[in-house]
């Protein structure tokens, strides 16, 4: 049945959950119409949920095909919906406990059983559990994949707890946690997992982080469980856990940007393209494959709409319908084909570099690789290829993309703070704050572009051996019109400090400066004193 669009809510949301309000099934839409086609075919009932397990409502969502914006979920009925993360990422924890739940079912191991929902007043994607059986054990084993951050005394107190509660505990943390480091000081290495998008879905990755060496992400699937703990390619157990095989990871910088599989499997080069003397054709279709059928894992080719009924004024079955097409509003020659739709697609990258432009600056590495994958797939059903300018506009997002991508080990992060410690002492002086940027242009240009996570792992690292009576040096770094800067109060958090309210930041940070300039002098330490993980 068709719902009145006067009843239909507009919330713009990229995951949903399919059978039912309260599964544990996530579904990702992919915001390109090309996706679309494969996504809605995976799914033929259409039963979309903005499910419990998602901070939802639990009421039945929509699937909205647009070829001028990203497609996405929208609410059929209205009404009030609390759900507060919609974005690729917000289901993430779905995707994580059910891939670790079947990897284990894999092994064989009994008792899987991976949990959700917490206690109290904790946000749904705040950790993930997953509890089994080991063969030989009676006591169950715990997998916790912590998502959310903590400061390092709640950490060690929830870890306490959880190795007295269970026969034993794996920690694997998500690219937000920022425990990570706390880890590694004790452990000598962290187990990282991330999700990230593959076509219509999203695949579940981990990695193991060393002090000085980058993250190499693998499928969780080349990985075993073992009665010691997770045992991944390329890594040997020794006395304190593990280490590398003696070869060293290819820089991130190098690496391209993740590409689904289905997208490299649709993208061909030039020559793969339809000559300009081939006749003009009704489907746009590959050069070479005439006889190939699409396939479910391949995006559907544009097509000219032949259905009868969709032509204004022609209905189907009254002999007409075989007709329609030349009714329809299309250019005559090849060239006016591939001009026609070379515009179109210009005009929709057009809208998304307009996009990137306006807030690249404050998204995260993964939604600009978003965005760069979508602008990809467009310009690789183009005939000639976008403007100079817009390659030119598409090949400095790439840039600053690869940039981010070469993420800072622990040890990078500790020689960063271990660089600007000293300006800031210097700062704390004359009790005068500082920018990102101001940094960068008395480092001459020596601070790298960090994300967010990493500029408040340096701040950390900074204000490790600061002492609990004296003021964060971290309060220097402010936004700019000296304000106070979004990240002081995660700052604080993982160092254990007090937390003030939102409409308090800007009173308590300045409170912080005053307490500076109540007690000038040199009272930090030069050095980070490294905490002995051996």
């Amino acid at each position: 049945m068709l719902v009145p669009a006067a009843d239909e809510d507009t919330r713009k949301v990229q995951t949903a959950v399919a059978g039912s309000p309260a599964t544990d099934h996530p579904v990702y839409l992919p915001m390109d119409a090309v996706e679309y086609d494969r996504f809605i075919r995976e799914y033929p009932a259409r039963e979309f949920y903005c499910g419990t397990l998602l901070g939802g409502c639990g009421k039945k969502l929509s699937a909205r095909k647009y070829r001028d914006k990203k497609c996405h979920f929208a609410h059929v009925a209205s009404g009030s919906c609390r759900r507060v993360s919609t974005n690729e990422a917000s289901a993430d924890h779905l995707y994580i406990g059910r891939a670790v739940a079947a990897w284990l079912k894999e092994q064989k191991y009994g008792h899987v059983q991976p949990r959700y929902k917490q206690k109290g007043k904790q946000d749904l994607r705040d950790f993930v559990d997953i509890r089994y059986l080991h063969r030989e054990e009676r006591r169950e084993r715990l997998v916790r994949v912590q998502l959310a951050r903590k400061s390092k005394s709640e950490w060690e107190e929830i870890d306490t707890h959880l190795r007295e509660q269970w026969a034993g505990i794996e920690w694997l943390f998500g690219p937000d946690s920022m425990l990570a480091n706390w880890e590694i000081d004790r452990r000598g290495y962290a187990l990282r997992i991330q999700c990230r998008p593959a076509g219509i879905t999203r695949i579940v990755e981990v990695g193991v982080q060393y002090p000085n060496t980058p993250i190499d992400w693998v499928p969780l699937t080349e990985c075993h469980m073992t009665a010691h703990g997770i045992r991944f390619p390329g890594h040997e157990p020794v006395a304190r856990g593990l280490a590398p095989l003696g070869r060293r990871n290819p820089p991130p910088a190098s690496r391209p940007l993740p590409t689904p599989k289905a997208v490299q499997r649709a993208g061909h080069s030039n020559e793969s393209r339809p000559q300009e003397s081939s006749p003009p054709p009704v489907a746009v279709s590959r050069a070479g494959e005439p006889d190939r059928q699409p396939s479910p894992a391949d995006p559907q080719p544009r097509r000219v709409d032949t259905d009868a009924s969709a032509v204004p004024g022609t209905a189907s079955g009254d002999g007409e319908g075989t007709s329609a097409l030349h009714s329809l509003p299309v250019p005559g020659s090849l060239q006016e084909i591939q001009a026609h739709h070379d515009k179109e697609v210009t005009e929709g990258m057009t809208l998304l570099l307009d996009h990137l432009d306006r807030v690249g600056d404050e998204l995260h590495l993964d939604q600009i690789q978003t965005v760069l994958r979508d602008l990809a797939v467009r310009e690789r059903t183009m005939w000639r290829g976008p403007d100079p300018e817009a390659r030119k506009r598409v090949r400095a997002w790439q840039a600053h993309a690869e940039m981010l991508l070469a993420r800072p080990t622990f040890q990078e992060i500790c020689a960063c703070a271990d660089t600007i410690r000293p300006l800031l002492s210097v700062a704390a002086r004359t009790v005068r704050p500082v920018t990102w940027a101001e940094l960068g242009i008395r480092l001459d240009g020596g601070l790298p572009a960090l994300q967010p996570e990493d500029k408040v792992a340096v701040l950390v690292e900074v204000d490790r051996a600061t002492r609990p009576d004296r003021p964060l040096l971290s309060a220097l770094v402010a936004a700019r019109g000296r304000r106070v800067h979004p990240l002081y109060a995660q700052v604080l958090d993982h160092l254990d400090r007090a937390v003030p309210r939102p409409p308090d930041a800007q009173a308590a940070w300045e409170a912080d400066l005053r307490r500076h300039w109540k007690s000038p002098g040199t009272h930090y330490a030069v050095r980070r004193v490294d905490a002995s993980w051996a």
